[in-house]
């Protein structure tokens, strides 16, 4: 949690003066010496089903990085820390929205709860004043507010795959592919992404603080693997998601951000809705016991 805090209150340092597609290329040169340092451990090799597992950690290495990239952007076109980062931490709805056809598990009560509080949060968040007044005294859906919410979606992704690569995989396996996966992403961008958003021209915090979120990126990473095998999953993914509360505290008096009470209020159910949507059942879902078989 302290790890994920500290990326994301420097994230909105590099990302305003580079483009996403950038911070996250450039994050991967410090990410990389990290998994080079668990090629060398004893548990490496350890797990039930090698292939399995490490298909699961690439595609969380991939969602993870393309999440990454739409947060960034997010930021990079004025979205408020304070803001984003409460939204992405609800990415818990998409496994809880897609459990029914992943795992043939029923949303229960508390979660559809937590749905709702969702929705009104994302609602509250978005609303800033109008600079045109025909408009009215608010707006919806500001530009950055796209980017967090592709976000959100993808990190919901990661959510299934990142849980599903510890069934098979040891968690130093899992941060070596999940790596893997962000260097063929980078590659990916080298050849598809627009010119423009890979101007070269890094401006020396901007470039360091991307390579140091790298470092911090592998080591969240490996830290909530390695929480996820040994604890559970209904404690470990809530109280993970709590580091938004770090970030707004700190982000509005470091960044001079300004908060009103509807925002204020949406922050206090994203926050809540992320915690609730993430309470789950410690045991595997039945679909990944049966490909463990």
């Amino acid at each position: 949690m302290l790890i994920w805090a500290l990326w994301s209150l420097l994230s909105p340092l590099a990302s305003r003066g580079l483009s996403g597609s950038l911070v996250q290329i450039l994050s991967s040169g410090g990410l990389v010496p990290f998994a080079v340092v668990l090629l060398f451990s004893k548990n490496l090799k350890r797990g039930t089903h090698m292939g399995k597992g490490s298909a699961l950690a690439l595609a969380t290495g991939v969602t993870a990085g393309l999440g990454n990239i739409m947060l960034y952007n997010a930021l990079g076109v004025g979205g408020p820390a304070s803001l984003v980062f409460p939204i992405v931490s609800l990415a818990p709805v998409i496994p809880v929205l897609t459990s029914p056809f992943l795992f043939k598990e029923k949303i229960r009560g508390i979660q559809l709860a937590g749905i709702v509080i969702a929705m009104i949060a994302i609602v509250l968040l978005n609303m800033s004043p109008s600079s045109t007044p025909e408009l009215g005294s608010v707006r919806l859906f500001s530009g950055w507010m796209v980017y967090a919410l592709l976000a959100l979606i993808i990190f919901g992704v990661t959510f299934i795959t990142q849980k599903g690569a510890t069934y098979f995989i040891s968690d130093e396996l899992s941060t070596v592919v999940y790596t893997v996966g962000f260097v063929v992403l980078d590659l990916a961008l080298f050849v598809i992404a627009p010119a423009p958003s890979l101007n070269w021209k890094i401006p020396a915090i901007a470039g360091w603080v991307s390579v140091f979120i790298g470092v911090l990126m592998g080591a969240g990473t490996l830290t909530l693997f390695a929480a996820y095998r040994y604890g559970k999953a209904s404690i470990v993914t809530p109280f993970s998601q709590l580091f938004p509360i770090l970030t707004v505290l700190i982000a509005v008096p470091l960044y001079h951000e300004r908060l009103d009470l509807l925002r204020c209020i949406g922050i206090a159910a994203a926050l809540g809705g992320g915690i609730i949507l993430s309470l789950e059942k410690s045991t595997p879902p039945a679909s990944l016991e049966a490909a463990d078989g």
